[in-house]
């Protein structure tokens, strides 16, 4: 029954999510090298050929499992922290990877007494230094077709202990761990839609081979938004239910609550985040002593995203001369009204908005470009758009020519849903991989011809 009502609760906190409109338009890496919050995992990834780098150190409070049946809560607290590391890298625009390290430590608190902590028997205080596993994995993101702004990412992760050597109070002990000495694997998924992001992981522990002892698996649900509050300041906020799956005397349960902020140094790419860090079970069931509090601090560089292109304006034609007739004088009387002033020739006005790979998902940046072209057109009540979508010329014609055609409609129905623009003012076309802008035998080319342009007709020439 306790296993279904923990179940049932993680179930809950994975599908409370919020809709809103846009998406950050910047990432960095977690504590972990993924892209993500602080602790948690999005379904956002680097850009193909973009690195990204990450150092974070954190510090929290826990419960250790009972020693022996019964032992009360208050004698198995302790502290655990670690540092370190990480690197990811883009292969594509859909598929990353990330490696990450460093070191980890436990500690007892002040009324510790005795308690298990990862199948590991421990009586007195203690105080533990050793290295991390090393976290390799690897990532795929994608979004939903019906609804560009809904991405779904997946990953699958392997933690592989180095080093045989660990300080135990102060004292090198060789082949002694917390950390079990068989590796790790962890498989998870995520769901984020627009600054909210649900996800769900699972680690098999690799069970000790010098004693006869299991250790429990983990099952972890996170909820977490990352609000931008400031073009270079990012709300964060996230809550992490863990579950402990199995084992001999495995830990007990227990939720955190991550709450900070991240802060870019410009648009170099680099920035600094910070979270206060709290387990709820501590808090609710004892309040603040003892004290429940953590933190997570780190330094991070993800590449900052392009600007949008400017507009390309058109110029009108020149108007033709006017050729004025000399007339016989008549009486003032008799002279005919002026003719009125001639109408302002229209003009065009072209922009370019781009795709990443096989996608017709609308970016931040092409969202912007169409939030200019639907001022002119609120701006003048008679002007046109035709939108024609390209692709490079990977693939076949058909697959092109329809590619094209969803790039072109998505522009257009942003246009429509967005800011209220008559669909009847707005002509979609594909022209797939012909007539390309750029050269397609460069990679550079090809990027660019992954393309739609909106060729906006203003008849009040305005």
């Amino acid at each position: 029954m306790m296993a279904k009502r923990t179940l049932l609760l993680g179930m809950l906190i994975c599908l409370t999510a919020g809709a809103a409109f846009g998406q950050p338009a910047v990432i960095a890496p977690n504590a972990s090298g993924d892209i993500g919050l602080f602790t948690m995992t999005t379904a956002d990834a680097p850009r193909a050929g973009q690195f990204t780098l990450g150092f974070y150190g954190w510090y929290t409070q826990r419960a250790a499992g009972e020693y022996n049946p019964g032992d009360p809560v208050e004698i198995r607290y302790f502290s655990q922290w670690g540092f370190g590391p990480s690197f990811g890298l883009g292969l594509t625009d859909w598929w990353s990877v990330f490696v990450s390290g460093g070191g980890t430590g436990a500690k007892s608190r002040g009324g510790f007494q005795q308690g298990v902590i990862n199948g590991v028997g421990l009586v007195g205080p203690f105080d533990v230094t050793e290295s991390a596993k090393v976290r390799v994995g690897t990532k795929i993101s994608f979004h939903s077709e019906a609804d560009h702004d809904l991405r779904f990412g997946i990953w699958f992760s392997g933690l592989f202990p180095v080093g045989d050597r660990t300080f135990w109070n102060g004292t090198d002990v060789d082949h002694q761990h917390l950390n079990t000495g068989r590796s790790d694997w962890e498989w998870g998924a995520a769901v984020t839609k627009s600054f909210y992001t649900a996800a769900i992981s699972y680690t098999l522990v690799g069970q000790p081979t010098d004693v006869d002892v299991r250790v429990p698996n983990l099952l972890r649900f996170g909820f977490g938004a990352e609000v931008p509050v400031a073009p270079l300041i990012h709300v964060i906020g996230e809550i992490n239910y863990n579950v402990f799956d199995g084992g001999d005397r495995p830990e007990p349960n227990y939720a955190t609550l991550n709450a900070g902020a991240r802060i870019w140094f410009g648009h170099s790419g680099w920035a600094f985040a910070a979270a206060l860090n709290t387990n709820l079970n501590m808090l609710f069931d004892h309040g603040v002593n003892p004290a429940p509090f953590g933190g997570i601090a780190g330094f991070t560089y993800a590449a900052w995203p392009p600007a949008p292109p400017a507009p390309v304006v058109v110029p009108a034609p020149a108007a033709e001369p006017i050729v004025e007739e000399r007339r016989a004088e008549v009486p003032a009387a008799a002279a005919p009204a002026p003719p009125p002033p001639p109408r302002p020739a229209p003009r065009t006005t072209s922009d370019e908005i781009f795709f990443d790979g096989k996608s017709a998902r609308l970016t931040n940046i092409a969202k912007a470009v169409l939030d200019g072209v639907a001022l002119r057109m609120k701006n003048d009540l008679n002007a046109t758009a035709v939108v024609t979508g390209y692709t490079d010329n990977t693939g076949t014609d058909k697959a092109n020519v329809e590619l094209g055609m969803k790039r072109a409609e998505a522009a257009k129905q942003y246009l429509v849903t967005r800011h209220g623009i008559d669909p009847g003012r707005i002509t979609a076309a594909s022209k797939g991989a012909a007539d390309p802008a750029y050269d397609n035998a460069a990679a550079e080319g090809r990027t660019k011809n992954r393309r739609a342009q909106i060729v906006v007709t203003l008849v009040s020439g305005t």
